[in-house]
């Protein structure tokens, strides 16, 4: 049974009033209904002058009366029977009947306060002291009021009590079945549910999170319960739109959007809706949020806005901008995404007529300055599983831009051959060693180098060269300019296909008097374990 069921969630206060306020009306005696600590649940029926104005009058005897009762339906829910027993407090005849649903002690059913026999002065005289009475003459007088009655008259009315006390828990037990369906069903509802479903307290703590939760953050339900929402937020940035929506909440749902954080400490953007919970009991008040992770949506987005901006990127060259934009059309690949990702369509190809195609591309740009391109084919053929046209694309762009950005009369060299993903130390440059954790051993790749005799790239923008809208202005301001998306596209497509791109820059020392230059490198699986 879940421990968070109160007996008031299954009968209410006023029937368990009304049925205690019948029983003292019939059999004359005190009674009252319980937590099992002891602490009242219903108001107290029938109680004698001795436990209401004296017994219950201090703190000591409030809490050796809440003892009492406490040890009465404990002892009675181990007996499984109803206990008549001499309190604790004032020493009068009580009896205790357990409410127990699903074997679960939920509440006890009192009942008593009579004495077999007159009440011995110094004994009453020495609970009186013993509980903080000043009043001392006052206790003896109400001890003399108490009903005096036999343990089996009392018996037989216990015998009544314990009829009523199994009636309130066969109640209690059709209301928690049936409440237990409803939040079976309930609970299999939500958790059919793809977003995340998360209920808090009005302390924003987590009462309750979907199975499509737990697993958007990485752990199990247990380990969520109870926690603040806001450590499922990744900055004061997120926390703080959300204590602005609880603050301004209206009952138009509106929806914001977060930064998430998962157990890897991975954060990823959700969008998220808020209903708030109102309740009679202030503490039993919250919210309802229903969180959906974003991240595909926010690729999706910034995919077609990239093939945008390329389009836009490619019309510096407007032959390389009709040729491109025909291809695309063409082979029906505009805006075509997967998972955010480019929809590759591999073929088995040639990388030694990919590169001599891409230089054909370009050749005319690279006369008018003067320059020169420097690729000897490899003579076995450098075959490979990857989509034919975005690798052109890809290669034509870096070459444009070593075009664009070296001196008149300056040389760029082209250089392709193929290693093992195990052998990392053949990847070498003229800058030194580049190490791939990604590579995997015996698979063989492709790596191709892109240089030129241009000024070169800074350090410290060489890891981000390829974030889209990212460019390198040069000292003289003649230098890499742009909008900042061929090398991104670049970087999508090597990505794409498993691979990696990285530049290097330097590749002369500045006191050698010659020109820096720049290598742009990139790796590629062949598609095939051969």
């Amino acid at each position: 049974m879940d421990r968070s069921i109160h007996l008031l969630d299954l009968i209410s206060k006023e029937k368990l009033d009304e049925l205690l306020r019948v029983f003292t009306e019939a059999t004359g005696v005190a009674s009252i209904i319980t937590e099992v600590d002891g602490r009242p649940i219903t108001q107290p029926h029938n109680f004698t002058t001795l436990c209401l104005n004296y017994a219950r009058s201090t703190e000591q005897g409030r809490h050796k009366c809440y003892q009492s009762d406490s040890y009465g339906g404990r002892e009675s829910a181990e007996l499984k029977k109803c206990l008549i027993y001499r309190c604790l407090n004032a020493g009068l005849l009580d009896s205790a009947a357990p409410v127990i649903v699903e074997g679960y002690h939920l509440a006890n059913v009192l009942c008593g306060q009579v004495l077999e026999e007159p009440a011995e002065t110094d004994v009453a005289i020495q609970r009186a002291h013993a509980i903080g009475i000043t009043d001392i003459e006052g206790y003896l007088e109400s001890i003399k009021k108490i009903t005096i009655m036999s343990r089996e008259r009392l018996r037989s009315i216990v015998n009544l009590m314990e009829v009523i006390t199994q009636t309130v828990s066969e109640q209690a037990l059709k209301k928690y079945l049936s409440y237990k369906q409803s939040q079976h069903y309930l609970r299999k509802l939500i958790n059919s549910v793809s977003d995340c479903i998360i209920s808090t307290d009005s302390d924003a703590n987590i009462s309750m999170i979907n199975e499509a939760g737990a697993s958007m953050f990485g752990l199990i339900e247990e380990k969520l319960m109870g926690q603040s929402i806001f450590s499922l937020f990744s900055d004061a940035t997120a926390t703080s739109t959300f204590q602005k929506q609880i603050a301004h909440w209206q009952k138009e749902k509106e929806r914001i959007e977060l930064t998430a954080v998962d157990v890897n400490r991975r954060t990823f953007p959700v969008q998220m809706s808020l209903s708030k919970i109102t309740a009679k009991i202030a503490k039993d008040s919250g919210y309802v949020a229903v969180l959906r992770d974003i991240s595909e949506e926010k690729k999706a987005e910034r995919m077609k806005e990239d093939l945008i901006g390329m389009l836009t990127h490619d019309m510096g060259n407007p032959v390389l901008s009709i040729q491109k934009a025909m291809q695309l059309l063409v082979d029906e690949t505009l805006g075509r995404l997967k998972n955010g990702q480019f929809l590759l369509r591999k073929l088995l190809i040639s990388l030694n007529q990919i590169l001599q195609k891409s230089i054909r591309q370009v050749i005319f740009f690279a006369q008018d300055k003067r320059i020169s391109i420097c690729f000897e084919p490899v003579q076995k053929p450098l075959e490979l599983w990857a989509d034919q046209n975005r690798l052109l694309r890809a290669v034509t762009n870096i070459l444009d831009n070593a075009i664009k950005y070296s001196p008149e009369g300056s040389l760029i060299k082209v250089f392709v051959r193929k290693i093992n993903g195990g052998e990392k130390e053949e990847i070498k440059t003229v800058t030194g060693q580049v190490n791939f954790q990604g590579l995997i051993a015996n698979q063989p790749y492709f790596w191709i180098a892109i240089s030129d005799q241009g000024l070169g790239i800074p350090k410290k923008y060489q890891k981000i060269i390829f974030d889209k809208f990212f460019s390198v202005q040069s000292r003289d301001g003649n230098g890499r300019k742009g909008v900042g998306l061929g090398l991104t596209f670049c970087k999508q497509v090597i990505e794409a296909h498993e691979g990696f791109i990285w530049v290097e820059s330097p590749l002369n020392p500045e006191e050698t008097h010659q020109p820096r230059g720049c290598q742009f490198n990139f790796v590629l699986p062949t598609g095939s374990l051969s």
